[in-house]
């Protein structure tokens, strides 16, 4: 059954509010509080927004629109200079996007071939590569590469970035074509990217989220993505 526009919405609409709202709530204690609980329900709503849009998947025209209606509205906040208000409609974009990937690289080859990809590049790119550096100089380019996660009471708790959406939604999308574990492969992805932050913390480094998004798509699934292996060799 298609879900109606409102349904569709009530995801996006929920974490637009919290991320407005964040600002207005008591404020934690500073450090690990601040950035865990901020950090992890601002994780939270990316990813129901982003999850929002896996209805849409098996169209061309849906994901085109929101990416259209979503990029003018992201245009539009960041230069009203918004902040975390513009989180949703950036997991909208994001979203968009990686339903549109996940239908063009349709392969079940490369349903398995690029989390691996990805994930190594990103372990690599975050330790010391490109990403090491832009996180370490931080400024504009980390901005536009993120969603701003706000802190209670005020500030940032942390940053998620753009790219983490994108995969997260084509590796969904991937799971409904393919007959995966559905329930199971969501929340083992969301679950990855909650426990990048919580490394993170706990370790005092930056540790890459897409990896361990990675490894919540494939793992749950490792049987189920052999046999489409074995399948398309075969035919």
């Amino acid at each position: 059954m298609v879900r109606g526009p409102a349904s569709l919405l009530a995801l996006p609409g929920a974490a637009l509010a919290y991320f407005l709202l964040a600002p207005l709530l008591p404020a934690l204690p500073p450090g690990a509080p601040t950035v865990l609980v901020g950090g992890s329900l601002g994780i939270l709503a990316v990813a129901a927004a982003t999850l929002a849009l896996l209805p849409a998947r098996g169209t061309v025209a849906g994901p085109l629109l929101v990416a259209l209606g979503a990029g003018l509205m992201v245009a539009g906040l960041n230069v009203a200079g918004v902040g975390p208000g513009a989180n949703a409609f950036e997991a909208l974009l994001a979203a968009a996007a990686g339903l549109l990937l996940a239908r063009v690289l349709g392969a079940p080859a490369v349903a398995v071939a690029v989390p691996v990809f990805v994930a190594v590049i990103d372990l690599y790119s975050v330790l010391t590569g490109p990403a090491r550096r832009l996180l370490d100089t931080g400024g504009s380019a980390v901005d536009a590469l993120s969603f701003a996660l706000p802190a209670w009471g005020g500030g940032l708790a942390g940053r998620l970035g753009v790219s983490d959406a994108v995969f997260l939604a084509m590796f969904a999308a991937w799971a409904w074509r393919f007959g995966l574990r559905r329930r199971a492969t969501v929340a083992a992805m969301v679950g990855g990217l909650v426990a990048a932050l919580w490394l993170s913390v706990a370790l005092d480094t930056a540790i890459p989220a897409l990896p361990l998004l990675a490894a919540g798509y494939l793992l749950p699934n490792l049987d189920r993505l052999l046999e489409l292996l074995r399948g398309q060799q075969v035919s």
